[in-house]
């Protein structure tokens, strides 16, 4: 830790009383936990012409992703990216799993997107819709059974792989109920009453694939595997419901996207920013001030507001768009932004932080944004 030294016009608080005709840029360590200086230049860091290697902003649409599990039962979802700790992926599942998955690399990550299902477990069935988290430790037998109905809304789902154990981040000096009480976590049941296609099949056989070091292998029965009569324990699936975050806000600063963090993998983070009043104080920083990702390339996805609006760009950019802005890249809010800054934030954006280099896969390659780091730059 280094004494706090000064030079030149600044602000004595950060992100207030910016000196005007400057831009303030945020250069931290750990995100926003380390040690960290505020530079106040005279343009916009992300005032950029162009960028040129493997440091650029990428973005892509999630819902233009061609899942192979959408016309293929057997098939898994589709990788997008991925690293030593974690993979991305997207599926849009049409049928159900004609077997039970078991993922002995790791704990899987469901965010819902759309469309709404049945998690059919070991430990029971639980029903899942829009704007939910499932989380699935190692080594559970599971199905993902989608809704058939005719008017039933397409089935989308984020799907996150992760080498370490997903758990809930300390909660410090917020106590036991922020962003939510743990109340609200629903984990299956084994009399929850819903009804699902059986998973025998036609040579009456039940299936377990399982994923050991990223092969496959199958496992036969001649029984239905989830024939569990009871269990006790503190290890199994979950979900919470998007809706129910209790976002924190302050009336006079910029809250650090740490503090919304809903999820940890090891050293990587899952955020979560629900809808929530931004900053209201006159000397505030109305947008969050540009930053140097250093330690962390950063995926952040805009999940919409839950109620139809965020698409179109409405009241904000589309449903399932994503962008990726790797360690040492310059980011955050373009011109636009600064010129009308929000009241309040309208819709849900999902954001991983990951501490290892995120490489990607031809399926995103295919779909990327053209010339995303222009639209990216603070000129547009």
């Amino acid at each position: 830790m280094f004494a706090k030294h000064v030079q030149g016009r600044i602000s004595r608080q950060a992100h207030a009383r910016v000196p005007q005709g400057t831009f303030e840029e945020h250069h931290g360590r750990q995100g926003f936990e380390g040690d960290v200086s505020q530079l106040y230049h005279a343009h916009p860091t992300t005032d950029w012409l162009r960028v040129e290697g493997p440091i650029r902003p990428r973005g892509i649409r999630l819902t233009d992703v061609p899942a192979a599990d959408e016309h293929d039962e057997r098939a898994l979802p589709t990788p997008l990216m991925f690293n030593e700790d974690i993979r991305v992926s997207v599926s849009k599942r049409t049928a159900p799993m004609p077997y039970y998955f078991r993922n002995t690399d790791g704990d899987t990550l469901l965010l819902v997107q759309s469309g709404s299902g049945a998690l059919v477990t070991d430990y029971g069935t639980l029903a899942y819709g829009p704007l939910e988290y499932l989380v699935i430790p190692r080594g559970t037998n599971y199905r993902i059974v989608p809704d058939r109905d005719p008017g039933a809304e397409r089935h989308l789902t984020y799907v996150v792989e992760t080498r370490e154990p997903i758990t809930l981040p300390e909660r410090g000096m917020l106590g036991h109920f922020l962003p939510f009480d743990r109340g609200v976590l629903d984990v299956p049941r084994l009399d929850a009453g819903i009804t699902v296609p059986s998973a025998q099949n036609p040579a009456g056989e039940w299936e377990v694939l399982v994923q050991r070091a990223g092969e496959l292998s199958s496992i036969f029965y001649a029984f239905d595997p989830a024939d569990v009569e009871g269990w006790t324990g503190t290890l199994a699936p979950f979900r919470l419901r998007l809706a129910d975050l209790r976002p924190l806000a302050c009336e006079r600063l910029e809250l650090p996207p740490v503090a919304n963090a809903t999820f940890q993998a090891g050293q990587n983070w899952f955020v979560t920013m629900a809808p929530r009043p931004t900053q209201t104080a006159d000397d505030a920083d109305k947008a969050q001030p540009a930053h140097r990702n250093v330690d962390y390339d950063e995926l952040l996805v805009f999940l919409g507001s839950g109620d139809g609006e965020g698409d179109g760009g409405q009241a904000g950019p589309p449903t399932g768009l994503a962008s990726v802005t790797p360690a040492g890249m310059n980011h955050g809010p373009d011109q636009a932004r600064h010129a009308n800054p929000r009241t309040r934030l309208p819709f849900y954006v999902w954001n991983v932080d990951t501490v290892r280099p995120l490489r990607y896969t031809e399926a995103f390659e295919a779909v990327e944004i053209p010339d995303f780091a222009r639209h990216e730059s603070y000129r547009g």
